[in-house]
């Protein structure tokens, strides 16, 4: 009887590298390669922005973000948030919102990144909203790129589990990653929050012999322990909190080393031929005891 497998992975961080650049809109100053997970705490939402930024200059730069959003019909999405809130508990605090953050500070968080970025494989923009107030503390902008063997790994692992997305950013954005590693569109799931990701995992778990998490950050710890087989890759940052670490059963550097996972880990005897064949020669880093 063949082992079925599926390797869940994050996106950003896991998949790309990822540069973000955050505005604070009280202080009014940049922060550049910003951990967006550390500008949430309590009481606090990420929130993506579902629009083309190429398209964000068609707008009045001085025009506040509650409005822009409302009289424009623009899609938002919850990335991540202390809290359980619905993109309509978001719209309903944004009521509240004084009017510090405006399409232009959207315009300036873009362009820091695309001025540090030069081939980025994808982009987007949010915002940092307080839960209670409705103020919004930071505006927001990410982009990506693919890390240098992430195609080649994907096309290994390809031929030997099921693979699936599950993130964060918006399906606009994941799709297009999605159609380059081709993974089937009906494999990734966006705007997926901590607990969305765990709820996959526990999901799959009842279809797949063998399930595994590939993350690489706070957000992934839920579905990383809710795997048969969690892994952190330290290859966007090797600073991860410990329970992190801890959390997972296996550490690697990269991307590329995840076919020698698969293989060391001894899912199935089928699986550890299929990888054997095609695995690089870089071993992955097991987790200190």
């Amino acid at each position: 009887m063949t082992h079925k497998v599926a390797i869940v992975f994050d996106s950003s961080g896991t998949l790309m590298h990822t540069y973000r650049v955050a505005k604070d809109m009280e202080s009014r100053g940049t922060l550049y390669n910003a951990v967006t997970l550390h500008l949430v705490s309590k009481s606090q939402a990420l929130v993506a922005i579902d629009i083309s930024p190429d398209t964000l200059p068609n707008y009045p730069p001085d025009q506040v973000l509650p409005r822009f959003l409302s009289e424009n019909k623009i899609d938002i999405n919850i990335g991540c948030a202390s809290d359980d809130i619905t993109t309509d508990d978001v719209r309903n605090m944004l009521k509240h919102d004084l009017g510090g953050a405006r399409v232009s500070d959207l315009l300036d968080v873009v362009a820091a990144v695309r001025e540090k970025c030069k081939n980025i494989f994808y982009i987007g923009t949010g915002f940092v909203i307080d839960v209670h107030t409705g103020a919004i503390h930071y505006v927001v902008c990410s982009g990506g790129k693919l890390f240098d063997d992430a195609e080649a790994t994907i096309a290994k692992l390809a031929d030997c589990a099921d693979l699936y997305i599950a993130s964060g950013d918006s399906m606009r954005n994941l799709s297009i990653l999605a159609g380059r590693l081709k993974i089937p569109q009906d494999h990734v799931v966006p705007v997926a929050t901590p607990h969305i990701k765990e709820r996959l995992i526990l999901d799959l778990k009842k279809t797949y012999d063998t399930v595994v998490m590939v993350g690489d950050e706070i957000n992934d710890l839920r579905a990383i322990r809710a795997a048969d087989v969690g892994v952190l890759t330290m290859q966007q940052c090797s600073d991860k909190l410990q329970k992190l670490c801890d959390s997972a059963d296996i550490l690697i550097p990269d991307i590329s080393s995840l076919p020698d996972v698969i293989r060391d880990v001894k899912l199935s005897k089928p699986l550890s031929r299929c990888l054997t064949s095609r695995a690089s020669a870089t071993s992955p880093r097991q987790k200190a005891s």
